[in-house]
């Protein structure tokens, strides 16, 4: 099958995909590109659709491969031209290839018994590249997974999925209600650690004996109080500068990988 009007219902329907309630109501979202259809490839992630310029395949092996293997594993594979393309990207520079996949899923709750857990908690953020550097941080730094709190900016979002570069289809995400996660934490025995600039605690002489949670707040608001009581100790990063903060996403890289540094020990 091959495509070449914009006025095509496919066009339609993948344009209702780029906004979040399209997402949730078909369990389905978009990824763009080589690289993160590759990654769900790679993660065997349920795909439906494929959508490529011929003409862009022709002048990239890498693409012409993972249309073979979509053709091989029996997914409904569509030709178009760039103006469909362009007509269905979020991006101002369309790459010529997108995927529609079920949006992975997390049993977060079976997760939060593990002896071994470093979870981070992301509360709040609502800059989808910063959310989407959270999880690609906790992923490199082999975090357990990621609890989105409900009323973040949705993980699935189309800047949130490519900021993660694939961590999305390795590491457990999954959004949870504030209170529900913090009883489950709680009745787990999971330490909770915040990340907080007034914070009295160095983040580097913090301990980070596990099951471990590291919440994150967003920047302006900083986290939830409800988070504030629950913690054991709220972590400080120093400012040796004149900057006011650091990024939620930078603090998220610094106390992650100081988790695991203390693991190492």
């Amino acid at each position: 099958m091959r495509i070449s009007s914009p006025r095509n219902p496919l066009v339609a329907r993948l344009r209702r995909l780029a906004d979040r309630a399209g997402r949730r109501a078909e369990g389905r979202m978009v990824v763009e590109g080589v690289r993160l259809v590759q990654e769900a490839q790679t993660a065997h992630v349920p795909m439906e659709l494929l959508l490529y310029d011929p003409e862009a395949a022709g002048k990239d092996p890498r693409m012409a491969a993972i249309v073979a293997r979509a053709t091989a594993a029996g997914v409904r594979i569509v030709a178009a031209s760039a103006r469909v393309l362009a007509a269905c990207s979020t991006l101002e520079t369309p790459p010529g290839l997108l995927a529609v996949v079920a949006i992975p899923t997390a049993d977060l709750f079976g997760v939060l018994g593990r002896p071994d857990l470093l979870l981070a908690v992301a509360d709040g953020i609502q800059d989808p590249g910063n959310l989407g550097t959270i999880i690609r941080v906790a992923d490199a730094a082999g975090a357990s997974a990621v609890a989105v709190v409900r009323g973040s900016v949705d993980p699935y979002h189309p800047k949130t999925v490519r900021a993660t570069m694939g961590s999305l289809f390795h590491l457990p995400v999954a959004e949870a209600d504030r209170d529900d996660l913090a009883e489950g934490l709680r009745r787990r025995g999971v330490r909770i650690l915040v990340a907080d600039q007034r914070g009295v605690a160095d983040y580097a002489a913090a301990s980070y004996r596990r099951p471990l949670a590291l919440v994150l707040g967003a920047e302006a608001a900083g986290v939830h109080p409800l988070w504030q009581e629950a913690a054991e100790a709220s972590l400080r990063i120093p400012l040796y500068g004149r900057a006011e903060s650091l990024n939620v996403a930078i603090a998220a890289a610094l106390l992650l990988y100081e988790a695991r540094r203390h693991e190492e020990v």
